[in-house]
């Protein structure tokens, strides 16, 4: 293991296997910290294709490969293009990614081991887990580390502590392991976003992982459990043997990220009011659009990211056209959720319907066509009392709230706090609000784009947990203790 540290140190950089790799939110926070992917396993055909898009040319040719479906890939195979390396555990040296959550319940810990160890049993049971997978890829590539993320419920799921039983598991296995709660929006996301961070090092190296610093300073609202950690309270269920309870901070802290702060340099969308849909502001997912405006610290992190600058011009400017909420966009307070929207929307209903009433020369009902088609263009379908915050109007000096995997169907979760712009966000506002830098290109479609962002690790999350992890990496090589010891 330590020549496999010392091989990483020479070759300047480290190589990773992303599995559930996603469209590379982990991958670019990994890259910018100095490792590379040479592997990726990626179900989704679009987001796969991102993922090659973007690392492929980072690497030399050859070096690397994607794949779809992890539950018919052998662990070999995912490797075979290395193979002038060395042997199959000397290709990778760390392996990261973020396993679904569906269906971990039906897995202990016992199940975990057995399937992540030398029998391979994986396809024993068609409805476990895909953590199995993982744990199956570290059980033969026997990297130096591995990382694996995953949503805060993985620690408290009907009764059980998966990510200890995670974590038990690798230590079976070889590793010294911790897991911890984090905030992307510590780490300069302008977004509050919890993830669990599961760390694992080879014992031989003597090391036990360690969690970036927390570096930028936020009050977190009700309703996230980082509201609470690191005051007793904890995150998760028993048994919590590898649990660390809360990342530790710098002494001063950066003032968190806000939306305004993120989009400071963006232009304004204002075009899809002029009631011409699509004609001002077509949605063409290429096209160029200039920066306006004073940016920021983090505006520039996003124009300058290494290796995905972005140079003059940025492209994915393009919104939703949701005619029937502007007017209710515009009126809505800042912070204002669902049933704020149905109330704003009603109040314009009436507005609108005395002023029909006042051209017809008579009253309405509800059963009258001219009622209902008014209604229907103006008020949402849905009850305010079963999903609150289906509508959410973002404040603009505070950080975003969670960035959904939805906002590929609808943008109602992030209405843009600017009035006058009166929508939701851009797929490039989705970009920046999860860190992923301008020059960062995705396939697909706008709906397909927008999916792959909401579904993906923030770039700067994964920075500093990768940043973290390659000091402690470098410090245990063989090569530093000589050099510290001249």
């Amino acid at each position: 293991m330590l020549q496999k540290l010392r091989r990483a140190d020479e070759r300047g950089y480290f190589r990773t296997l992303d599995l559930f790799a996603g469209c590379g939110g982990m991958s670019l926070g990994f890259d910018r910290a100095g490792f590379r992917s040479v592997a990726s396993v990626e179900i989704n055909d679009h987001a796969r294709a991102s993922h090659e898009l973007n690392f492929a040319p980072l690497v030399p040719d050859g070096d690397y490969r994607s794949f779809s479906d992890i539950t018919v890939l052998e662990p070999q195979d995912a490797v075979a293009h290395l193979e002038r390396y060395g042997g199959v555990d000397e290709r990778v040296d760390v392996v990261i990614g973020g396993p679904p959550c569906q269906a971990f319940s039906r897995l202990g810990r016992a199940a975990l081991w057995r399937l992540a160890g030398k029998d391979h049993a994986h396809g024993e049971d068609h409805r476990a887990s895909m953590y199995h997978h993982y744990l199956r890829f570290v059980a033969s590539l026997k990297p130096i580390a591995f990382v694996m993320e995953n949503v805060r419920e993985i620690g408290k799921f009907v009764g059980r502590n998966v990510a200890e039983e995670v974590a038990a598991t690798a230590d079976e296995l070889g590793y010294s392991t911790r897991y911890c709660l984090l905030n992307a929006v510590w780490y300069g996301v302008p977004q509050l976003r919890e993830r669990m961070i599961i760390i694992g090092i080879r014992k031989e190296l003597g090391a036990t992982p360690e969690f970036p610093l927390i570096t930028h300073g936020c009050e977190i609202p009700g309703g996230y459990s980082t509201a609470r950690s690191g005051k007793g309270h904890l995150q998760v269920l028993p048994p919590f043997d590898h649990f660390v309870d809360h990342a530790d901070a710098l002494p001063e802290l950066s003032p968190a990220v806000t939306a305004s702060d993120a989009f400071a340099d963006l232009p304004k969308i204002v075009s899809h009011l002029d009631g011409k849909k699509g004609k001002g502001h077509p949605r063409d997912i290429a096209q160029s659009f200039e920066y306006q405006g004073k940016g920021t610290s983090f505006t520039r992190a996003m124009r300058e990211w290494p290796h995905f600058e972005a140079g003059s011009t940025f492209t994915g400017h393009v919104i939703r056209y949701t005619p029937r909420d502007y007017e209710t966009f515009k009126r809505m307070p800042e912070g204002g959720m669902y049933p704020e929207a149905l109330a704003t929307a009603q109040e314009i209903f009436g507005e609108r319907l005395a002023r029909l009433e006042k051209k017809l020369k008579r009253k309405l009902v509800e059963d009258d066509r001219e009622y209902k088609d008014l209604f229907t263009a103006t008020v949402p379908p849905y009850k305010d009392n079963r999903y609150p915050n289906k509508f959410r109007k973002m404040w603009r000096d505070q950080p975003a709230r969670t960035l959904p995997a939805h906002i590929g169907k609808d943008a109602y979760s992030h209405i843009h706090f600017d009035s006058e712009q009166a929508r939701g966000i851009s797929l490039r506002e989705a970009a920046r609000i999860q860190s992923f830098p301008d020059g960062f290109r995705l396939s697909g479609s706008m709906n397909t784009q927008l999916t792959q962002i909401g579904n993906a690790v923030p770039p700067l999350l994964a920075f500093a947990v990768a940043s973290q992890l390659k000091q402690q990496l470098v410090e245990a090589c063989p090569v530093h203790h000589a050099e510290a010891a001249e």
